[in-house]
């Protein structure tokens, strides 16, 4: 469900006035899940039809000079900061720069995951960029953070 940046993430540290948010959380499975092995799943799950947008879109940046999204398993996602129950990962760039948060955030009823997303445009490229992105983010992060769930929920039962 979509929410609020959490107050004790570490995006709240950096993020900068104005820029753009996304944030959104799924329940974890009961059990232990440790900020490692959800970096590892959410390396490990993009969907093929996620994989071809990705595709689509370093092709289509291509002239602009952009960086590749795609190309190694963690394409333009660079670790940036961590604790122990988060990993920021992210870049910039001369168009943007941007922040993904992995947080696991312990709730009333249970754990959750929270995937967060901010992003600083520069100029008219990377504002353009983001109107056109910004819509599919909002069908991707979700996807991402279920089939992440999923894959923590598998190897819980495989452990």
């Amino acid at each position: 469900m979509k929410k609020p940046i959490p107050s004790s993430s570490l995006l709240i540290q950096t993020l900068p006035v104005g820029a753009w948010q996304h944030s959104f959380r799924q329940p974890l499975p009961a059990g232990q899940h440790s900020i490692d092995r959800v970096v590892e799943a959410f390396f490990a799950v993009s969907p093929p039809w996620l994989k071809a947008l990705v595709a689509l879109r370093d092709s289509l940046v291509r002239p602009f000079a952009l960086r590749p999204m795609g190309g190694t398993p963690s394409g333009v996602f660079r670790p940036l900061a961590r604790s122990r129950r988060e990993v920021v990962l992210g870049a910039d760039d001369r168009h943007l720069d941007f922040r993904t948060s992995l947080l696991i955030l312990a709730e009333a009823d249970g754990s959750c995951l929270v995937l967060s997303t901010w992003v600083r445009p520069h100029n008219g490229l990377g504002r353009g960029y983001l109107a056109l992105v910004g819509p599919l983010h909002r069908l991707i992060v979700p996807a991402m953070a279920r089939a992440i769930v999923r894959r923590l929920a598998a190897g819980a039962r495989d452990a």
